[in-house]
């Protein structure tokens, strides 16, 4: 589904200002749903104004600039990416730390990507797959205590463990105990809450209170141990015979004195276990949250996992589980991790026809785009078969965005997360609470569908 564009005029000329709300209106759009406002707002600017629509806020340089096509968004992060960067807010998440990969632009950026991307493309997952399956295999076992004890299980607490557990086996060579994996399954979650809340809060003034700043701190305290330790035990024991992320890591030629490049090792380090555990934890509850709740879609997604004949879990089998991936992608989809993401235009530039002065801010929602009725039927429902039978505008599905600057995890994070689901498909029964639907919180915005919980039992054959 391609769409047609919105506008609200005719043909526009390049000098034009793109239509949009007053202040006031847009603080009455703001104001009609306090609740969700980081979600819902976008989108509603964009259905009332056209697909390029300013946004009159103040202290937004130049211009500030919604745009809601998937052509649009492929001009910003495709064909002229290197004309829109990451703003500058984005690196409060390296919390007064070097500035890691996945923030960085230009030659830089190129040089770790190109150092960094062969333990994350399909051959390189495959070499560490045992290790992740291992991790699934045995978090996903130990859920049996909930089963006998017939208590509930924190369904957020639960997948960051397995998570965490696989992404440092496979990555990292590293299996640690089960208390230490707790530990930092919460200290990623206060982690992960100050963060939203420094970046979101970036253009208030500095002597307002962040939210979660105490707790914040200690957990980076903690996080940055656990690095620390990571380090000093591999420096101790030499490279691995397969070299993983870690050795690539010790290995990089980063600039300044030895006390600069320990601070950006440390800094890669954390920002690359903390993206990947939890960006996958949280998709990973969406999609067990929609699944369940979903009679027929779980009864296809059992049946394709029933027909792996009970054999253990294979790395290969992920060729053998499309519909499980299907499930995945569209509870991804309704998720949308990121509810606004933000460029700076470095250069003068149009828009659909309409002007963007260098230094312009562009906004666009995932959220809005997931459930943009031209590019996806009945958007609202969970419909995992549609990424089989319906044409998909890639552009228009944004879990990992899209162009040169894509995630560069997003092989291992489907691998996670289809493996995860179908070693809970193949041994347990899961029940939601009664009436409960998964639904978005704000301050929870990088964690699983808020207040869930689940009740296990045991799969009968």
């Amino acid at each position: 589904m391609h769409g047609q564009i919105r506008t609200t005029h005719g043909a526009a000329k390049p000098t034009l200002r793109p239509p949009g709300p007053s202040l006031i209106e847009l603080t009455r759009i703001a104001a009609s749903d306090l609740r969700n406002l980081a979600y819902t707002l976008l989108p509603e600017v964009s259905r009332r104004y056209g697909d390029v629509v300013n946004l009159p806020i103040p202290a937004a340089g130049p211009r500030m600039t919604l745009i809601s096509h998937p052509d649009h968004l492929e001009q910003v992060l495709i064909r002229k990416h290197e004309n829109y960067r990451k703003h500058e807010s984005s690196r409060e998440l390296a919390f007064d730390e070097p500035t890691p990969f996945g923030l960085l632009e230009g030659e830089e950026w190129r040089r770790m990507r190109r150092l960094l991307s062969p333990h994350f493309r399909a051959s390189g997952l495959a070499d560490a797959g045992p290790g992740m399956l291992s991790a699934i295999t045995d978090r996903v076992g130990a859920w049996t205590t909930h089963v006998e004890d017939d208590r509930p299980a924190a369904l957020h607490e639960e997948l960051g463990l397995v998570v965490l557990d696989g992404l440092l086996r496979s990555m990292f060579s590293s299996a640690w105990p089960s208390e230490r994996l707790t530990r930092c399954v919460a200290a990623t979650r206060d982690y992960d809450r100050y963060m939203l809340a420094r970046v979101s809060m970036d253009a208030l003034p500095f002597f307002l209170p962040r939210p979660f700043r105490k707790r914040g701190a200690a957990a980076k305290r903690f996080l940055y141990a656990q690095a620390d330790q990571m380090i000093a035990q591999r420096r101790r024991d030499g490279p691995r015979e397969r070299t993983d992320l870690l050795d690539a890591l010790l290995k990089a030629p980063f600039p300044g004195s030895a006390e600069d490049q320990y601070a950006r090792l440390r800094s890669e380090l954390v920002s690359l276990m903390l993206g990947a555990a939890s960006t996958t934890t949280s998709a990973v509850g969406w999609a067990v949250a929609l699944l369940f709740g979903d009679t027929e879609a779980l009864a296809r997604a059992r049946a394709e996992v029933d027909a792996l004949g009970g054999e253990p879990l294979a790395y290969r089998h992920l060729a053998e589980l499309p519909y499980v991936q299907c499930c995945f992608d569209e509870g991804q989809r309704i998720q949308s991790w990121v509810p606004i993401n933000r460029r700076i235009a470095i250069q003068d530039d149009e828009i659909g026809g309409y002007a963007i002065p260098a230094g312009s801010h562009i906004l666009f929602s995932p959220y809005g785009i997931h459930r943009d009725g031209r590019f996806w039927k009945d958007p609202e429902e969970f419909r995992p078969s549609r990424f089989q039978v319906d044409t998909v505008n890639q552009s228009a599905f944004l879990p990992f965005s899209i162009g040169p600057r894509k995630c560069m995890g997003y092989r291992m994070a489907n691998a996670t997360a289809v493996l995860t689901l179908a070693s809970i498909l193949q041994r347990y029964e899961l029940r939601l609470p009664p009436n409960w639907r998964p639904r978005h919180h704000f301050s929870r915005a990088m964690q699983a569908p808020a207040g869930s919980s689940m009740l296990l039992t045991r799969r009968v054959a």
